[in-house]
């Protein structure tokens, strides 16, 4: 019946539009060597990640495997099902240049060469490693929706579509299986090693990422693209000018709060009255909400400190507590406001709004320690009166050196790009396809899709180090837009892309090495609130009634303990306040919201 009305709905659509859908070979096998593909059923043997099974050894490939060279069968699994490692495609996915058709755009069409698409060597190249003839059906974005509709109401959906779930509007995309139009990923979980290694290595510090990829045990409706070095784009940076005259070694090297403490002290006692500052200095800088995003600083205190709202709960030991609210929020409260006593933060940090540009301090050297957006380092130091002025970033700050970080950094890490692909389920192979998006996985196949061939976009230097190429750095269409046309593009594909190659020039491996200290590869996430949790109507309702005046008064409270107008001796009163105004409600629904979650949770 759904087939039917929307038939019906895009029948006037489909006479104009249709004509520009065309699968090209229909899925057919070209060539003079065309073998009939593989059933699209998932075969007997294949075995999704549970917790019931044992560890399995590699199966010993088969003697005659045909024209087809895919993973199921050939890696080993772990106890719980998923693969021990990634999976290395040593040859073709398949023999016979099969056709497989992938619905998809270009946002700058006008800089697609005018030998078409097909033609640029990065994708007439992976044609040749996969053995995948894919034919690309580039549709104007502003047209998409309208294509979309056409091709789900004629049941002609190519067979890898992405950023389908963006546009199937007939329910959940769960429906959108049962309907008969998409594939179940789950069914060909085996075809996947790469892409579930993938999924299961970064859920150790990320919990929400099984959950986004499984709609339920049984069932994977789309598949989400990644980038291969997930970090923040903000993190605090010191005066490495500064810390060069102090003779206080490197920012890289400043961990814990205690060095920070130390060096800012040293700062204020130093620094002040230069000739760009020519007064007092606050070498500590932070915004009126004093986080402007989760654990920028605070993370190491397992909190984030942000005094607009109480909005970020955590779990530690299955129980549900609010930033803002706990012991380490004293620690970390504790911290502020004795740094403020000592001078070590401004007196006005009250009007350092988040997204407004901030002037006084970062320009004529009254601060030591700000934060920064790592893309504009380099025109902070430009923008500097002090032609010295150099900003390094500082690693996520820790109480002690070897402390493991467990909260407040994976959402500033998003693992997951914006790009996603279903497969058709009318798709003539489903085995094939799901493979070809593996293969974008693998270690090989994603830093080919990235970068593509050398000589186009990259080039080597003498060191041996990768280099942008004159023609990407003065191209019209600019580095980022001209990645997305003859590499990866990480808004659109279901690829694994290498998101800082826009910097790989002599002065971008600056913003390189940036990264590099503001991630955190050790991260466990483990008191980190999952995203997946939901209330009920009445839960919401009555979290919505308290919030309200319980905001209020948090945010009326909370930061005055910064500046002492609230002593610290009056913590215990704040938190009975806290109660007063509804807080055990509060914190009762997110916990049975939690437990609920926990209880229906895939993983």
């Amino acid at each position: 019946m759904k087939k039917y009305i929307a038939l019906v709905l895009a029948l006037l659509l489909a006479l104009s539009l249709f004509a520009g859908c065309n699968k090209g070979s229909d899925s057919t096998p070209s060539g003079s060597n065309a073998t009939a593909a593989p059933a699209t059923q998932a075969p007997a043997a294949t075995q999704a990640p549970s917790g019931n099974q044992g560890a399995e050894e590699t199966p010993a490939p088969s003697e005659d495997e045909g024209p087809y060279h895919l993973a199921a069968g050939k890696y080993e699994k772990d106890a719980d099902g998923w693969p021990v490692e990634k999976y290395v495609y040593d040859r073709p996915l398949c023999d016979n240049d099969y056709v497989l058709t992938n619905w998809t755009t270009c946002y700058t069409p006008q800089y697609i060469p005018e030998d078409g698409w097909e033609n640029i060597p990065t994708w007439k190249q992976m044609r040749e490693f996969t053995g995948v003839h894919m034919e690309y059906n580039i549709i104007d974005s502003s047209n998409r929706s309208e294509n979309f509709s056409v091709l789900l109401a004629s049941d002609e959906l190519d067979d890898i579509m992405d950023q389908a779930s963006s546009f199937y509007k007939q329910g959940t995309m769960k429906n959108g299986i049962e309907d008969g139009y998409f594939a179940n990923y789950y069914d060909y979980i085996d075809y996947l090693p790469n892409y579930m290694w993938e999924l299961n290595e970064r859920s150790h510090h990320n919990k929400d990422l099984k959950g986004k990829v499984f709609y339920d045990k049984t069932t994977i409706p789309v598949l989400y693209g990644m980038v291969c070095n997930p970090c923040p784009a903000m993190g605090y940076f010191m005066r490495q000018d500064w810390l060069d005259e102090l003779g206080m070694g490197k920012a890289e090297d400043i961990k814990t709060y205690d060095q920070v403490y130390n060096v800012i002290k040293a700062m204020k006692v130093n620094m002040s009255n230069n000739e760009y500052n020519k007064g007092e200095i606050f070498p500590f800088m932070i915004m009126s909400v004093v986080e402007t995003y989760q654990g920028v600083f605070f993370s190491g205190m397992d909190t984030t400190v942000y005094t607009s709202s109480m909005m970020y709960p955590r779990v530690i030991n299955n129980k549900v507590e609010f930033c803002g609210t706990t012991a380490d929020d004293k620690e970390a409260m504790t911290l502020l406001s004795t740094w403020y006593s000592e001078g070590l933060i401004s007196p006005n940090y009250s009007s350092f709004v988040a997204g407004e540009d901030y002037d006084a301090g970062q320009h004529d050297d009254g601060v030591g320690c700000y934060i920064l957006n790592v893309s504009s380092v380099v025109e902070s130091e430009n923008n500097s009166k002090n032609p010295n002025c150099r900003w390094d970033p500082i690693p996520r700050t820790k109480r002690t050196e070897d402390q493991v970080l467990k909260y407040g950094y994976a959402k500033a890490a998003d693992d997951f790009s914006y790009g996603s692909a279903c497969v058709s389920a009318k798709c003539s192979n489903i085995p094939l396809a799901v493979s070809w998006i593996d293969w974008c996985f693998s270690d090989f196949g994603s830093d080919f899709i990235s970068w593509g061939p050398e000589g186009i976009m990259w080039e080597y230097n003498e060191e041996g180090e990768r280099r942008l190429t004159e023609f990407c750095l003065t191209h019209d269409a600019g580095v980022s837009w001209l990645f997305c046309i003859y590499g990866s593009n990480g808004l659109l594909n279901c690829h694994m892309f290498f998101n800082w190659r826009n910097n790989y020039t002599d002065t971008g491996v600056r913003i390189l090495s940036c990264y590099e200290v503001l991630r955190i590869p050790t991260y466990t996430g483990e008191y980190d609130w999952p995203g997946g949790v939901n209330f009920d109507d009445d839960e919401r309702e009555e979290n919505t009634a308290i919030m309200a005046d319980l905001n209020t008064y948090f945010t009326e409270n909370y930061s005055a303990f910064i500046d002492g107008s609230k002593p610290m001796s009056d913590w215990d009163a704040y938190i009975q306040g806290l109660y007063d105004f509804g807080l055990s409600d509060v914190l009762a629904n997110y916990q049975t919201a939690y437990e609920r979650y926990q209880a229906n949770a895939v993983f």
